[in-house]
């Protein structure tokens, strides 16, 4: 659905979006980004600050993370104006959100930016008090201390920062798109974000100022009663094994490190009886375990020549079709993981989702970048192939909030300067991020993961898991990851399907 549909009925008055002159300047920050890493149309189009469509589709963000129902929305007014987006709700209740002046978007695209730490409007309860004790405000203009909203008469309230460009920065990953710094494997690590640097990683910052935005609501109309806030969760599977091509080395390390004997048997007997190999066979212990808890898993399957860094299986080839077709019986949510090489591969990428989509017998699927290889471009990728949603938008050496948010959203392309016809639904822990990159206990990785899911719930959120098939053959994870499907017990599901139809995103 386009943002004109999703909004139809608000009523912006759409002036150039030209910067605010005459504000306060800062004194620049030293960064790693460099001028001649945004791409030129990039860098005239933020030069001039964000346009007006742009900071419609922002608002929206805010507002759904603010609870308001899409119907409450379509009958307020908004103003779109030089130096401010005004909101009437009713009569004269009205919210001012400042715009920032002109020079904070030519420092921005050289690389100068302030993080701001802003107070809560009204004291709030526990456990928002502990886990928001105030708000974070990355790439802002000027230096601030004092309430994100700040009331300047009866019926109105000011935002004094420029709130919604900080949000369209960090949900677009503008920092991404100027970094030229990456892994070996292309990709940007947390240890190179404003988020680590700054010590946010971990807090879904823009849907916390939701909660300061909710409060502001129900003072203006105190006959509001937003709805309660709750958890949902994703469960996600990336298939990278399957046990085909058979390996005895393979097989050898789930002995030798693993420490599953019978799983090395099973492996080298199996084909004498038509047994499934063992990291085939754990694909449906691990949907099984989701089934137990009263959860749903949805399962990631690839197709690809073996390479340094693939696998390499073929889904056409027995037993596994018989195995889609089992689980999708099952209820199982099925999709794609495409390959290491189809990353910036439009063309390889198509190819590998098409075959894929003909295996499991779905058109509209979801699904993840292999090795979370992932970059603001692949967004457009992903919409030409016609997937409904990407679930890669989270970090590889570090659990968290790499967009700011746990809310699946449509993202805004800064470079293209609309919406993207695909949903993310940020991915916040993998099991190989605790494990390997972090060098985390099991118990310690417990306790990271329900921090995570307990901030996921203060906001409404959805908390997206990744763990591998491969990851519950490991005595001691496999224990870890059924403790935090303990606490997650009987969570509901985020159901993608009915938040595209509904329009919820």
């Amino acid at each position: 659905m386009s943002l004109t549909k999703q909004i139809s009925e608000f009523a912006p008055v759409a002036t150039p979006s030209l910067p605010l002159h005459g504000a306060h300047t800062f004194a620049p920050v030293t960064s790693a980004f460099a001028e001649e890493n945004i791409v030129p149309s990039l860098r005239g189009q933020l030069g001039r600050g964000l346009s007006v469509e742009a900071r419609l589709y922002v608002l929206r963000q805010l507002m759904l993370r603010a609870t308001v129902p899409q119907e409450m929305l379509n009958s307020w007014k908004v103003e779109v104006n030089d130096d401010a987006t005004f909101v009437s709700l009713a009569r004269d209740a009205r919210i001012r959100f400042r715009h920032a002046p002109a020079t904070f978007w030519r420092d921005l695209v050289d690389g100068r930016y302030k993080v701001a730490y802003a107070e809560w409007p009204y004291p709030p309860p526990s456990p928002c008090s502990d886990l928001v004790p105030g708000f974070v405000v990355p790439f802002v203009d000027q230096a601030y201390a004092g309430p994100l909203f700040v009331m300047t008469s009866g019926d109105t309230w000011e935002c004094p920062i420029d709130l919604l460009a900080s949000m369209l920065l960090t949900l677009s990953r503008f920092e991404e798109l100027q970094s030229e710094q990456r892994d070996l494997h292309g990709r940007f690590l947390a240890a190179q974000s404003v988020a680590l640097e700054y010590n946010f990683l971990h807090r879904p910052i823009v849907d916390e100022y939701g909660l300061a935005l909710q409060q502001v609501i129900q003072s203006l109309l105190p006959g509001w009663q937003p709805p309660e806030r709750k958890l949902r969760v994703k469960l996600s599977h990336d298939i990278d094994e399957i046990g085909f091509p058979r390996s005895f080395s393979n097989s050898l390390g789930h002995t030798l490190k693993r420490r599953q004997p019978f799983a090395t048997l099973r492996d080298l007997v199996g084909p004498a009886f038509g047994i499934r190999p063992t990291l085939l066979e754990a694909v449906f212990r691990i949907t099984e375990l989701s089934k137990i808890h009263g959860m749903a898993s949805a399962l990631y399957w690839k197709n690809s020549p073996k390479s340094a860094w693939d696998s390499g299986y073929d889904l056409s080839i027995k037993p596994v079709p018989e195995v889609v077709s089992r689980l999708k019986n099952e209820g199982m949510e099925l999709g794609v993981h495409p390959s290491y090489y189809t990353f910036n591969d439009p063309r390889r990428l198509g190819d590998e989702v098409e075959h894929i989509c003909e295996v499991i017998d779905e058109c509209r699927v979801g699904g993840r970048q292999h090795f979370l290889r992932w970059h603001p471009s692949t967004w457009h990728d992903w919409e030409k192939c016609g997937l409904a949603y990407d679930s890669t938008v989270g970090f590889s050496d570090h659990i968290g909030f790499r967009a700011g948010t746990c809310v699946p959203y449509r993202p805004w392309s800064l470079e293209l300067n609309r919406e993207i016809d695909l949903l993310e639904i940020p991915l916040l822990a993998m099991d190989v991020t605790l494990a390997y990159y972090m060098r985390l206990a099991p118990e310690e990785s417990v306790a990271l993961l329900l921090q995570c899911a307990e901030r996921c719930k203060i906001v409404g959120g959805v908390f997206t898991l990744l763990w591998h098939n491969r990851s519950l053959l490991d005595p001691a994870y496999g224990d870890a990851y059924k403790t935090v499907l303990s606490a997650l017990k009987f969570s509901p599901a985020f159901d993608w399907k009915q938040a595209l139809s509904n329009g919820q995103c």
